[in-house]
């Protein structure tokens, strides 16, 4: 057979390999044991997983040369596979791949000029199991296991395929092993060739791969040749693997586009995807270009500790995109596998943030795939919070170093920080658990533990002296090398402790036990802080919201003033020792040379300040704590805030000002009045970072919005004055050039709650930039972020003409337009929709609805119930009478009047509005149905009552 002449013979490389296998045969030949069933057993050599051997098996693979060939029907493999048997009788067993045919088998001895073996007979069990019977035998050496087999191209394609459209629209497939794909049922990797099934074995693989030209494969490793054949075939040969799992072992075969990012002495990077979605990659390569610079660094580290800790340096990673991925992002040797629509970026389709979204996807995959787990063992709850923590928080730091632009640390604390902190008021995170043996049982490995993690990192590495966290870290590798062990937490904290002796630190800061306070905290503390504006004396104390925190707990105190702001130092400085003990916490203590105290084992500290000037706590907020000032503190920063000087505060001291103060006022610890007056500066604010905990307060106060119109005692307490026309300073909605991501964000979220907050200007200014865009929408293109503001808000008061338009055109129909018509404050129109037009988009094929399969009506009619309910949900605050009057003529018939009357009586805010609902169904529904819409009546008037007790509760 032409592919088996194409064989390649013994080479340097497979003396090499033969050598480790001896290796590992002399070691295991010290094994004693004795074979009492005629059935073969598969070992995991000691030399390779660093365990003490207690070994009960007698066989295993410690080396694959394989030969695949891929041809229109079929494929067709040579398996060389290299066996390891301390003993073993007669027979021998592995698992194949779904419907495989055996060509041809023998097994060689690798001894005595080859001694050849014969199988007596073959068998393949209905679970993929090959029993090999070779007779009265007996094993024992270094055996080369030959197999050629063939397997459908159909189960194949079932397994390890995905189909795409090239760029000849013509169907193609790409072949990957090693993925798992969506619509998948397989619980593990599916393999392609003969494997036990030991994933803890580490083997070493080399892979040849026979193809058509136009398709280009790639394997774990690089490219060792490519050779053409006679009959227009081509080889590509790949380098031997490292000792790895026969899990992680994957090629494809595809006509992607293949481009290099980056190629230097470290690490080749590549990019592979579909030809089509080249477009959408540009922002991928950007960040996976950018993160390799600084990832880089791991690599090296793993290529000093490799010859002592089996790590296995990668010098090539290639960044795949498939379009079907189960998972959003896989990884296995030389690879990181992407889904296609989590990696792409569309600039006129997707909103501005889905960067942050695909740049932290990038950057997890990559410091998974340079680091793996920072502690081990991981089964310790402590190391697990860490180990994820620590993946979060340095993806963020990552991106933020290779794209400064994205300003990804600050939005690390305004997004996971201060979410974190709202959460944890309410919440326990963790469960209190004294000794670090395993999980709790009441422990809940979750994602909030985990960003509760990157929290502590972050702590970490802001209140250590500069440099001291990076340099702890490269110690604690360091060390690996001579103790390939030392991969604990202590070893790293030691690591660290060690950095600050050579810096002659005038205190031993106890990492150890300040993380693990930080890890047992049920919930966030509070930094109280109160003056004697007559004495100049400041008093800092800590307020725990749990006794059990109060034991053992240590806070980062930093803090500075208005005569001399400085925001940038959050460590302590080495010259002074600012650790206070429990015996001297009732002390004068000024540490004004670095404005920085710990706060240890006690709850107040004192020292002496001027009266005419504020004092900010936890610069960049770099401790997990709120803040709280007493009232004229919080007066003196508001003035400043509101001069031109705001600015001189730092912008995540801004955010975290916004973020306590909303938090001490809806606890009603903070008058409201002090909270407005503090965020009425951001009329001249710019900055998102500083703006995004306003927006959250927007978010937790919407529900007050709706009963505004009913209840107008509420708006005089709402001050948002700041908010008048604010976008106005922005420009034009349609122009975005030249400006930065984050400022075209908050464009978009300050006019979405311009439009909530104060709908007149919002609407008109909305109507005109709709109809500017009807006029021409080739021309006139409405950018992604504005798409839905624009047509929702310029419906609400668009005349008859216009929202025919709309919905006549369908422009660019789908899910979104659909919805903005329901928008209409005009009953006429809304009532002409549910009458008549949703029963015309069933026979509307313009409308090219995203999950609107027009030959299915079932699905059309669920999707025209779903818009009418989403009808009556927007518009029974603005015209309930309208809907109860003409409630016959727009009823949907797949919609049950049950289920019609409690999505209107949801969304009414008025005690008069459910009277009016009451009347009505006793006079027109039967009789059968009303004692529940009664029941549902009584109910959604004891939720109004208590929602407007709550809120004369929180503004009184």
């Amino acid at each position: 057979m032409t592919f088996l002449k194409l064989l390649l013979t013994s080479s340097i490389i497979y003396i090499t390999i033969m050598a480790i296998a001896s290796s590992i045969a002399n070691e295991e030949s010290k094994i004693k044991g004795v074979e009492t069933d005629e059935e073969s057993k598969i070992a995991m050599p000691s030399v390779l997983n660093n365990k003490s051997s207690n070994i009960s098996d007698y066989m295993f693979p410690i080396h694959y040369n394989i030969k695949i060939m891929l041809e229109t029907d079929y494929l067709q493999s040579v398996c060389i596979i290299t066996l390891n048997i301390s003993y073993a009788k007669r027979y021998i067993r592995f698992y194949v791949p779904d419907a495989t045919f055996i060509v041809f088998l023998n097994l060689t001895l690798n001894q005595n000029n080859g001694t050849v073996y014969e199988t007596k007979h073959t068998n393949i069990t209905k679970n993929n199991i090959v029993v090999l019977d070779f007779g009265d035998v007996s094993f024992h050496g270094i055996y080369d296991l030959y197999i050629e087999y063939i397997i459908s191209i159909y189960i194949v394609r079932e397994s390890f395929g995905t189909p795409y459209t090239n760029e000849d629209e013509e169907i193609e497939w790409l072949i990957a092993t090693g993925v798992q794909r969506r619509n998948k049922y397989q619980t593990k990797k599916q393999q392609m060739f003969p494997y036990w099934d030991k994933p803890e074995l580490r083997i070493t693989f080399i892979i040849s791969i026979i193809h058509y030209p136009k398709y280009e494969v790639w394997s774990n490793m690089p490219i060792r040749d490519i050779e053409l054949t006679d009959d227009i075939m081509m080889w590509t040969f790949f380098n031997v693997t490292p000792l790895i799992s026969i899990d992680r072992v994957a090629f494809l075969v595809s006509s992607f586009r293949h481009v290099i990012l980056s190629d230097n002495e470290t690490i080749c990077s590549s990019i592979t995807y579909r030809p089509q979605s080249e477009p959408h990659l540009e922002f991928a390569k950007t960040v996976i270009s950018s993160t390799n610079v600084y990832m880089h660094r791991w690599n090296i580290w793993n290529k000093e500790l490799a010859p002592l800790t089996s790590v296995s340096l990668e010098n090539k990673i290639d960044h795949v995109i498939i379009p079907d991925l189960q998972n959003e992002i896989e990884q296995t040797f030389g690879f990181i596998f992407y889904r296609e629509a989590d990696i792409t970026y569309n600039e006129e389709l997707d909103p501005v943030a889905y960067k942050t979204i695909i740049a932290h996807l990038i950057a997890r995959g990559m410091v998974q795939k340079y680091r793996g787990n920072l502690f081990r063992p991981t089964y310790l709850w402590p190391h697990t919070l860490l180990n994820e923590g620590f993946n979060i928080f340095y993806s963020a730091q990552i991106i933020e170093k290779a794209l400064p632009i994205s300003r990804m640390m600050d939005l690390f604390v305004v997004q996971v920080q201060h979410e974190l902190l709202y959460l944890n008021t309410y919440v326990v995170i963790n469960s209190t658990v004294e000794n670090n043996i395993g999980y709790p049982e009441n422990y809940i490995q979750s994602s909030l533990s985990h960003f509760k993690g990157s929290i502590i990192w972050r702590i970490l590495e802001r209140i250590l002296p500069l440099r001291i966290f990076s340099k702890g870290l490269a110690k604690y590798f360091n060390n690996q090398l001579s103790k390939p062990e030392a991969k604990t937490a202590d070893h790293l904290w030691n690591a660290m402790r060690s950095e600050l002796f050579e810096l002659n630190y005038m205190y031993d800061f106890k990492i150890k036990d300040a993380i693990n306070s930080w890890i047992m905290q049920k919930y966030p503390s509070v930094l109280k802080v109160t003056r004697n504006y007559s004495t100049n004396v400041v008093s800092v104390s800590v307020e725990f919201r749990n006794k059990l925190d109060e034991k053992k707990y240590y806070i980062p105190v930093s803090y500075t003033t208005e005569s001399n702001p400085n925001f940038t130092i959050t460590w302590t400085d080495i010259s002074v020792t600012p650790w206070i003990s429990e015996t001297d916490s009732n002390k004068n203590t000024n540490n004004s040379h670095n404005n920085f105290i710990w706060l240890h084992y006690f709850t107040k500290t004192e020292f002496s300040l001027e009266k005419n000037q504020w004092i900010i706590f936890n610069l960049q907020q770099a401790g997990y704590y709120r803040v709280h000032y007493d009232t004229a503190n919080w007066l003196k920063i508001a003035q400043y805030l509101n001069s031109e000087k705001y600015s001189n505060i730092h912008v995540l001291n801004r955010a975290q000002i916004i973020n306590d103060a909303f938090h001490f006022a809806i606890e009603k610890k903070l008058e409201f009045l002090i909270f407005w007056e503090l965020v009425s500066y951001l009329a001249q604010e710019t900055d998102y970072i500083a703006w995004y905990p306003m927006l959250k307060a927007f978010e937790i106060m919407s529900n007050i919005f709706p009963f505004l119109d009913f209840y107008p005692e509420f708006k005089g307490v709402l001050k948002f004055d700041f908010m008048q026309n604010i976008t106005s300073k922005y420009g034009n909605l349609d122009d975005e050039n030249n400006v930065n991501d984050h400022t075209k964000c908050l464009k978009q979220e300050l006019a979405k709650w311009e439009c909530i907050i104060n709908e007149k200007p919002c609407e008109e200014k909305s109507k005109r930039h709709l109809k500017w865009h009807l006029a021409n929408p080739e021309e006139n293109k409405l950018l992604p972020g504005w798409k839905r503001w624009t047509y929702c808000n310029g419906l609400k008061t668009a005349d008859h003409y216009t929202w025919n338009k709309v919905f006549t055109n369908c422009m660019e129909a789908n899910d979104t337009i659909l919805e903005c018509l329901a928008y209409s404050k005009n009953f006429e129109i809304i009532i002409n929709y549910l009458e008549i037009k949703i029963s015309e988009i069933v026979f509307k094929p313009s409308c090219n609805v995203s999950y609107l399969p027009f030959e299915s009506i079932e699905r059309t009619y669920d999707l025209t119930a779903n818009i009418f309910l989403s009808v009556l949900e927007r518009n029974t605050k603005y015209m309930l009478t309208s809907l109860l009057i003409n409630y016959e003529t727009i009823r949907h018939r797949r919609v049950s009047d049950i289920v019609t009357l409690i999505v209107i009586i949801n969304n009414v805010y008025a005690k008069e509005q459910l009277g009016e609902i009451k009347k009505f169904v006793k006079k027109k529904l039967e009789n059968s149905i009303i004692p529940n819409v009664e029941y549902k009546l009584e109910t959604r008037l004891s939720e109004i009552e208590k929602q407007i007790k709550y809120f004369q509760f929180l503004f009184t």
